[in-house]
């Protein structure tokens, strides 16, 4: 469900809450679409957040590369 006053209310093209059963927003994450939990701190969720950490630790850390010219 979109918002009211779309595209008035600054959110991005599809990027507006929605509401459940109790007329509260709930929002979704960003990467995979899941509902996220009131006390969210973020927009990506926890799961999302789990897997870019074990991907990055997959491909070698902070990719922190020396310049050796």
């Amino acid at each position: 469900m979109a918002c009211e006053d779309y595209p008035c209310c600054g959110h991005e093209s599809g990027d507006c809450p929605r509401l459940d059963s109790k007329g509260r927003e709930r929002w979704t994450c960003v990467a995979c679409g899941e509902i996220l939990s009131f006390k969210a701190v973020s927009s990506i969720c926890t799961r999302c957040l789990k897997r870019a950490a074990r991907d990055e630790d997959s491909f070698g850390g902070d990719h922190n590369y020396s310049m050796n010219y």
